[in-house]
């Protein structure tokens, strides 16, 4: 059963994340479950309160109650969509090492987060939550612009610089197409448009076309100086609706960010971005 798991808030952009989570989980017949982080700054806020247990308590209550009611809507609505179930998790410590450490023992397959929408995030976030949960996760993450709501995925981009596993990603991207009915572009960014480039190319093109079945896939190339610049030009005008990108040890995805994660992914920050994690 494919398990997702998806951090919350009840931020406008944990819930826009949540809905595309959702709907996910009815083509992908998930099973959905919803976390809450409770963290050390919360119950600071409660210190100088005459009664610390009782207000802690009235917090943690809430927080129950509203993934609790929040659940039960989602299984209201989506189980005759295909969904398999959404239930909840109310943890305690910190965020991010709750959601790797749950998504780790529970074999997540895959994380819906908000880009710019977990609590007080700001680029300060991206920079570093966002990054960390990317970096350490075992599973794939989805991450979701603030101010993105759900649209039918029709055009999905695979940027590629030629990795062995691109064969192994490539494939997860077609199941998940299948589904969506959608098509793909696999893209590669040249910094130059030299010969050597075109034939790394076009071998990459043979060697994929060997053991890919798919009928709405096809392969670009795009010359840019600026990588980062390329693939985000390219999204806006092939009007894409997902751009993926494969995470594995110095590859292609770490290249593409410079010591200023922040301002990186920000530069990402118009579109849902998933990360394959091989």
């Amino acid at each position: 059963m494919y398990k997702i798991l998806c951090p919350i808030d009840f931020s406008a952009g944990s819930l826009n994340a949540l809905e595309f989570a959702v709907k996910l989980g009815e083509v992908q017949q998930s099973i959905i479950t919803l976390m809450y982080v409770f963290t050390e700054e919360e119950f600071d806020q409660v210190l100088d309160s005459d009664s610390i247990a009782t207000v802690y308590a009235n917090k943690v209550a809430i927080a129950e109650g509203k993934l609790a009611d929040l659940a039960m809507k989602i299984n209201e609505i989506s189980l005759p969509n295909g969904l398999k179930g959404c239930n909840f998790t109310l943890q305690f410590g910190k965020r991010v090492t709750n959601i790797l450490q749950y998504a780790d023992e529970e074999q997540i397959d895959l994380i819906v987060m908000g880009m710019v929408g977990i609590t007080g995030l700001t680029e300060q976030y991206i920079g570093g939550r966002t990054q960390k949960v990317i970096q350490y996760a075992s599973c794939n993450v989805l991450c979701i612009p603030e101010d993105f709501r759900f649209q039918k995925i029709k055009k999905i981009i695979y940027a590629t610089d030629y990795q062995e596993e691109d064969k192994i990603a490539i494939q997860q991207v077609i199941a998940l197409a299948s589904l969506l009915k959608a098509e793909i572009e696999v893209v590669h960014i040249s910094r130059q448009d030299q010969n050597i480039d075109k034939a790394i190319y076009l071998d990459f093109i043979e060697e994929m076309k060997s053991f890919i079945q798919y009928k709405k896939l096809v392969f670009k190339r795009e010359v840019y100086k600026d990588v980062k610049q390329g693939i985000h030009k390219y999204m806006h005008d092939k009007d894409a609706d997902l751009l993926v990108l494969l995470s594995k040890t110095r590859n292609y995805f770490l290249s593409l960010f410079s010591s200023s994660l922040t301002k990186d992914l920000t530069f990402f920050a118009d579109y849902p971005l998933l990360i394959i994690k091989l």
